[in-house]
């Protein structure tokens, strides 16, 4: 018998004794429950479709993908590992049809030098089956916690809820619904730099920096200027479409001030419960999102692996460019040093992830957005249905092969238990 284990933060976490044949690959057990879970009455809501339509608009789809794929990536490859355009194809519809998961895995994921080629796929979680069934099947085995039902979604009740949890989040000055305020912020609010975003939604669509001038007004996200009480009114205005949070503007800290320009660099940290329900940091990375700088003219993400134990930084690499030799030392935009870098505030970064985790803890898998201000790490929001597909790439290992890995085989093996009950 052996055990697997994994290192939370310097202690060891030992899981139950797995038997020494070789277990089945994360990534196949993940599809197969998967695909058992669109039979079920858990299935989602896009299963209910007939199996002809799934299947049509999955294949013109990957088609679609497939195309797009080989044309910005195929020849590079060709030219940098003689592998022929032709077989290239085959291989991108192999991984639609026979895997079924994104064919740009084979790019993304370098599969054209992994040892085993397409076979490393086995450990992939792909975004198809996590985030349209296996995050909500797995929250499914924290029905029975007393905080399954908090929201992250809802940027206002994060912030509410963290705040009273003693988390260190940015305050709410006020929201803004239909082009008015439906908490009208304090004017003592007004007096620093200030940050619009989305009541709901993920990612940096919909936000908006407002840098407070000398003079008392502000430069707007569109590079315009207005007066200090005219601010809330341009405010309003944007939130016609979509409710909108206020909050103060974050700053980076001089530490890795030198990653970005104007825009806030965000800690992408996983975690995951354990066995006994305790969060696990699994993986880190940092993230530099250029769409927020005004200069750089690009929606492309940067990003670069943190280890876990020492805090150090790896290569970055971003989620556009996947050329065999994509892979960077140094901010491709600032030219600040990356690879070899330690991030001396990590500790407190991971911990607040965890803390974080202890208070949303009706999910079991959590991707926490976090920063790291002058004051310290600050969260920023949590994801329940974080992305698999860029963390693979940014770490250049499959989940199936991290440590991540046996705390979801544990998780998964219960969720295939509830299927298998409610299918009797």
């Amino acid at each position: 018998m052996r055990h697997s284990d994994i290192t939370k933060l310097g202690q060891p976490i030992v899981l139950a004794a797995m038997p020494d044949a070789e277990p089945e690959p994360l990534g196949t057990l993940a599809r197969r429950i998967f695909a058992a879970q669109q039979r079920s009455p858990y299935r989602q809501v896009h299963a209910r479709l007939s199996k002809t339509l799934r299947i049509r608009f999955r294949l013109i789809r990957d088609l679609g993908r497939i195309q797009s794929f080989a044309w910005r990536n195929a020849a590079i490859v060709r030219r940098a590992r003689g592998i022929p355009i032709t077989r290239q194809l085959l291989l991108l519809l192999r991984l639609a049809v026979v895997e079924r998961v994104d064919p740009g895995s084979y790019y993304a994921h370098h599969l054209y030098d992994a040892p085993l080629g397409l076979g490393e796929i086995a450990h992939c979680l792909s975004r198809t089956e996590m985030k349209n069934g296996i995050y909500s099947l797995l929250r499914l085995l924290r029905r029975g916690d007393p905080n399954f039902d908090l929201a992250l979604t809802d940027k206002r009740a994060f912030s509410e809820t963290a705040q009273r949890a003693g988390l260190p989040i940015a305050p709410v000055f006020g929201v803004a619904s239909k082009g008015h305020w439906l908490a009208v912020p304090l004017p003592a609010a007004l007096e620093v730099d200030l940050f619009v975003k989305p009541v709901r939604g993920r990612g940096a669509r919909g936000v908006g920096a407002f840098h407070r001038r000398g003079d008392g007004r502000y430069r707007t996200p569109d590079g315009g200027v207005v007066g200090g009480p005219d601010v809330l009114d341009r405010i309003a205005a944007m939130a016609r479409r979509r409710p909108l949070l206020l909050t103060r503007r974050l700053k980076n800290h001089p530490e890795i001030a030198d990653l970005a320009v104007e825009s806030l660099i965000t800690f992408r940290v996983f975690t995951c419960m354990d066995a006994n329900g305790t969060p696990v940091v699994t993986h880190a990375m940092l993230r530099v999102l250029c769409k927020l700088e005004p200069d750089w003219h690009t929606e492309e993400e940067f990003a670069a692996a943190i280890d876990l134990e020492t805090g150090r930084m790896g290569q970055m690499c971003g989620d556009a460019n996947y050329a065999p030799d994509a892979w960077w030392d140094r901010q491709p935009k600032t030219g600040a040093q990356v690879a070899g870098r330690v991030i001396a505030h990590w500790p407190a970064l991971a911990a607040l992830a965890t803390r974080a985790h202890g208070t949303f803890s009706g999910r079991m898998i959590i991707g926490w957005d976090l920063a790291l201000t002058p004051d310290g790490p600050m969260l920023l929001e949590g994801n329940s249905d974080p992305d698999t597909h860029f963390l693979q790439r940014v770490h250049r290992r499959m989940i199936g092969r991290s440590p991540l890995a046996p705390l979801v085989r544990h998780h998964l093996q219960a969720a295939e238990s509830l299927l298998r009950n409610t299918a009797r």
